[in-house]
């Protein structure tokens, strides 16, 4: 349902329990993706990435679609974090044509993976965003969107370890 623009600010009714099954405050949104800050160093357009699904999922509770975009988005974000890490390792593979063809996700999981880059479970992570990226009349929860974004998180930080920084003291 479109909103009427005098109810913008309220809570979505599944975020309000008047018409759902969640109940949750904004407080409790925020304090949810409080937990997946990417303090270390990565490049600004993975953060950017990152930090937009969070914010769709914190505004989901004025318009609760927006956890389904936030849900498509996480895929992409992974995807666009192992491209910035490795994708240089497939930049002159090219298609039948002569066209470039720069790795899929499932592709470079696997190769970072191989790499030692990553730890995570892969195996499913191109079904589920294959879910998303083809249309998905699934009706998502928070929980739900919280178990993968958290998977993707802890891939991001994976890929982007922390650098110590030497401090020399003279």
């Amino acid at each position: 349902m479109f909103k009427r623009l005098s109810d913008l600010n309220l809570p979505d009714p599944y975020f309000s329990g008047t018409a759902g099954f969640i109940g949750s405050t904004l407080e409790d949104l925020y304090a949810d993706m409080r937990v997946f800050d990417l303090s270390v160093p990565l490049p600004d357009s993975v953060r950017r990435s990152h930090h937009a699904i969070r914010h769709a999922y914190i505004y989901a509770y004025f318009s609760y679609d927006l956890l389904t975009i936030a849900a498509s988005q996480t895929f992409p974000c992974l995807e666009l974090a192992l491209r910035e890490r490795i994708g240089h390792q497939a930049a002159n593979r090219v298609d039948r044509k002569g066209r470039p063809r720069p790795a899929m996700l499932d592709e470079l999981l696997k190769s970072a993976k191989e790499q030692n880059l990553i730890s995570s479970e892969i195996e499913y992570l191109s079904r589920m965003r294959n879910m998303f990226a083809h249309g998905s009349d699934a009706v998502l929860n928070p929980s739900m969107f919280l178990t993968s974004f958290e998977i993707v998180t802890d891939i991001i930080r994976e890929l982007y370890p922390n650098q110590q920084v030497q401090l020399s003291f003279s």
